[in-house]
């Protein structure tokens, strides 16, 4: 299907109906600006937001609400609606390790005539920013049935080859979203200074407690073709689970009285275990023998992520009963 005469009923969505969008409204541009740019030294990033609001619609087969930057996002049945949420991490500005030199993702050696080298840093820190600024706005995030996450990405950011386009499903209802806004709102926000947006990353623990299913996952290969592995109604959605514990080790997240009250939870016996005196090792330590139990008893993962959402947030949102309440009952 090529024609958008054919997409005046969204719903007839297909594997090939999206990469096609892919095709028109992404490589193509994407090459252009590429080509363009070996000209201009201008950046060769495009603005992905739209594109990925576009994409959403025709995978999911809702439409939209003509709101660009303001409004709904996504128009479901029964005057639900949806909002989406795009991190676009290919084709960031990197730098050339030797001598500090700006790089392109289109180069592959350092264009400092002085320098050449191949030994380059290739960026992807970009993530979704969710920013409630008033407690009416904290209210707001928990409108949409659903927030449907957005990301492009190198499958392999060294070779920056395949690009992954992948869209999560959140139910902001979830325990691991809910604690995450209120305890951003009341606690991280109110003692910032610069008052910045809640930066959600990619592959964070964070995310994970928040149960994001994949319903979409196509990958651009380098000649532009795309290969669809996930679509919705031909494929399951696709759980994305905390990964092995002990991985979680040296973040801040998962602090070593949140990992002893998933111990305690889940019945797992720290008493009798002799751990090593520095805090990382021990918390690693019990990472590890939770990981442990968590193999041998085949945990839930949906229910590992409320264990967990309760443990990093309950005591820090013991002053906003009101709001857990009302929005993380569970809790």
């Amino acid at each position: 299907m090529t024609s958008t005469e054919d997409a005046k009923v969204i719903g007839s969505g297909t594997p090939e109906f999206a990469a096609q969008l892919l095709t028109d409204l992404y490589v193509r541009l994407r090459r252009d600006l590429q080509r363009w740019a070996m000209v201009t030294q201008q950046t060769p990033q495009p603005r992905m937001g739209y594109v990925g609001q576009h994409l959403v619609s025709v995978v999911t087969g809702h439409p939209g609400g003509r709101s660009g930057a303001r409004g709904d996002d996504l128009k479901l049945p029964d005057g639900k609606v949806a909002e989406i949420k795009c991190c676009y991490r290919v084709d960031q500005l990197g730098k050339c390790r030797r001598c500090g030199t700006a790089v392109a993702a289109i180069e592959k050696i350092c264009p400092n005539a002085d320098c050449g080298s191949d030994d380059l840093e290739r960026m992807d820190d970009s993530k979704w920013l969710l920013s409630p600024r008033s407690e009416q706005e904290v209210r707001e995030l928990f409108i949409p049935a659903s927030y449907y996450l957005v990301l492009f990405e190198f499958a392999d950011i060294a070779q920056a080859d395949d690009i992954d386009v992948c869209i999560y499903e959140v139910d902001p209802r979830c325990l691991g979203f809910s604690l995450c806004m209120i305890d951003y709102y009341f606690n991280i926000r109110q003692n910032s200074a610069s008052n910045a947006p809640f930066n959600l990353w990619p592959d964070s623990p964070k995310l994970y407690m928040m149960k994001p299913r994949l319903i979409y996952w196509s990958v651009i290969k380098p000649d532009d073709t795309i290969v669809t592995n996930v679509f919705p109604g031909r494929d399951e959605p696709q759980l994305q689970a905390l990964g092995d514990l002990a991985t979680y080790a040296s973040t801040s997240t998962f602090t070593e009285a949140a990992i002893d009250a998933v111990a305690a939870a889940r019945g797992v016996d720290f008493s009798t275990v002799a751990f090593p005196r520095a805090n990382a090792q021990r918390r690693r330590r019990k990472l590890e023998l939770l990981q442990i139990e968590r193999t041998r008893q085949n945990w839930s993962d949906d229910e590992l992520a409320d264990d967990f959402a309760r443990a990093v947030y309950r005591g820090k949102l013991a002053a906003y009963t009101q709001w857990t309440d009302e929005f993380a009952p569970t809790l």
